[in-house]
């Protein structure tokens, strides 16, 4: 537990402690407009007339709620996972289908961690501009910006910045087609 604590830090422990029981009554509401509102109870910044399902949130004791904001008429499907260790932005017409996931960040682990000289711990802004549609278990990467009016594919990994209207599909993503 000291190493534990040496490593996260005391007030990020109970940044955490506190985040999670939010987390558990999230979790417990039953339909969208009480998940909105518990939302921006807790920091976030949601436009109006958003749908959002039971997802997942991960890293909220770290830049947690207030990092997330979302534009009007969003809507995030069940088992969307949005990673806020760092900022994502959503701008209006925002659409998450199931089991799309948005990172912010990456890390290997603990500071002692023999990749970390390999792959530094880095905190990102995450941005899908308005009328983003990301398809089923679809994977934003840290610090992608998803061009407005694209559409990201099912299955689709996205590693670098998607234009405005253009459609992106495959491991690593690949633009496929333009959306006139």
């Amino acid at each position: 537990m000291s190493n534990l604590i040496k490593e996260i830090g005391f007030r990020r422990i109970i940044k955490y402690f506190f985040m999670e029981i939010w987390y558990a009554v999230f979790l417990l509401l039953p339909y969208s407009p009480l998940r909105i509102f518990w939302l921006r109870l807790g920091g976030a910044k949601i436009g109006s007339n958003c749908f959002v399902d039971r997802i997942f949130l991960m890293n909220l004791d770290r830049t947690g709620l207030a990092g997330l904001t979302m534009g009007n008429d969003c809507f995030l499907g069940p088992v969307v996972l949005l990673d806020l260790a760092g900022r994502i932005t959503f701008g209006n017409q925002v659409t998450g289908t199931a089991r799309s996931s948005i990172l912010s960040h990456h890390s290997v682990g603990y500071n002692d961690h023999p990749l970390l000289k390999f792959y530094p711990k880095k905190v990102f802004h995450t941005r899908l501009e308005s009328g983003v549609v990301l398809g089923v278990a679809s994977l934003i990467l840290p610090g992608v910006t998803v061009g407005k009016e694209s559409l990201v594919a099912a299955g689709a990994v996205v590693n670098y910045d998607i234009p405005e209207r253009v459609m992106a599909a495959g491991m690593p993503a690949k633009i496929k087609k333009q959306l006139k």
